[in-house]
């Protein structure tokens, strides 16, 4: 009998363990001033606020500053340990904001990665019949978030769930080596587009030949930041005209600075994905998808 109760404890702790997030802005309170925050899969494990926000809730700069860095561009930032309350007690954490704003929706951004929770299941919408549910290893990418990885030909290439994003992006060297191995081509015209903190990057459409398979999802279209870290001038172009076979073409110099292998899968791609659970202790990412 004792043996009993003892595991109906453990059960009922392990079910407190797991936080459940709907597809909303959360009401929380940091430092005591109430807030509107985004619970994102994609978001950086720091909570990021919106620089009007902090000035709101007097938020006091410590020594150590932040800054963020989206290709060439950096925008500085700062940074203070905060007490954040989401409705199930109050924790410290550092926290940051930046000149520009970073949540559209809200007053900031949190990851799975900067919650207290074991668990942190995010529910996109009711399951659908026919959903299956694949598991995938648990990556740790620091402040940056919490995701998954994946090889692409031999190069690993990280994974980020984005539900702040409407579109799959890449960075550079993420979509070539994409392209290498799936047969990418460049099928859209160059624009621009909104990447963080108010950021516009030049941007491509990538179409895959044989789509990237990441757990259940099979991407074949993805936007590639084709000028941030890393040269997206090996990806082909599908409306470029024929080269003569006699040609010498220069498609390009080797890109210098830090390469950066992220592709940050948008709602497009999620589109048909009832839930996404981050399990911590067993290191696990379970997309629940049809």
């Amino acid at each position: 009998m004792k043996s009993f109760v003892l595991a109906a404890m453990f059960l009922l702790v392990a079910d407190n363990s797991e936080r459940v997030i709907a597809d909303t802005p959360v009401p929380a309170t940091i430092q005591g001033s109430p807030a509107r925050l985004r619970i994102d899969p994609g978001a950086p494990s720091m909570p990021v606020f919106n620089p009007d926000f902090a000035a709101k809730a007097g938020l006091r700069a410590g020594p150590f500053a932040t800054r963020g860095a989206i290709g060439p561009v950096k925008v500085n930032g700062r940074s203070a340990v905060v007490r954040l309350d989401l409705g199930q007690g109050a924790f410290k954490r550092r926290v940051t904001w930046f000149e520009a704003p970073y949540a559209s929706d809200a007053d900031g951004t949190i990851g799975p990665g900067g919650l207290p929770d074991d668990r942190v299941r995010f529910v996109l919408r009711e399951a659908a019949p026919g959903e299956r549910s694949v598991v995938l290893p648990l990556a740790d990418f620091g402040y940056l978030g919490m995701g998954s990885e994946i090889m692409v030909a031999a190069q690993k290439v990280r994974i980020l769930f984005a539900l702040a994003r409407t579109r799959t992006i890449a960075t550079a060297a993420a979509g070539a080596a994409i392209a290498a191995a799936q047969d990418g081509k460049f099928d859209g015209a160059s624009e621009t587009m909104k990447i963080r903190l108010d950021v516009m990057r030049p941007v491509r459409r990538m179409t895959l030949a044989r789509p990237l398979g990441v757990g259940p999802l099979a991407l074949d279209r993805i936007f590639v930041r084709t000028g941030d870290f890393g040269s997206a001038a090996a990806i082909p172009d599908a409306n470029a005209p024929e080269v003569d076979p006699d040609e010498i073409v220069v498609t390009g110099a080797k890109a210098k600075g830090k390469q950066r292998y992220f592709v940050e899968i948008g709602r497009d791609a999620l589109a048909g994905c009832s839930s996404i659970l981050f399990d911590k202790p067993a290191k696990t990412v379970t997309l629940s998808c049809r």
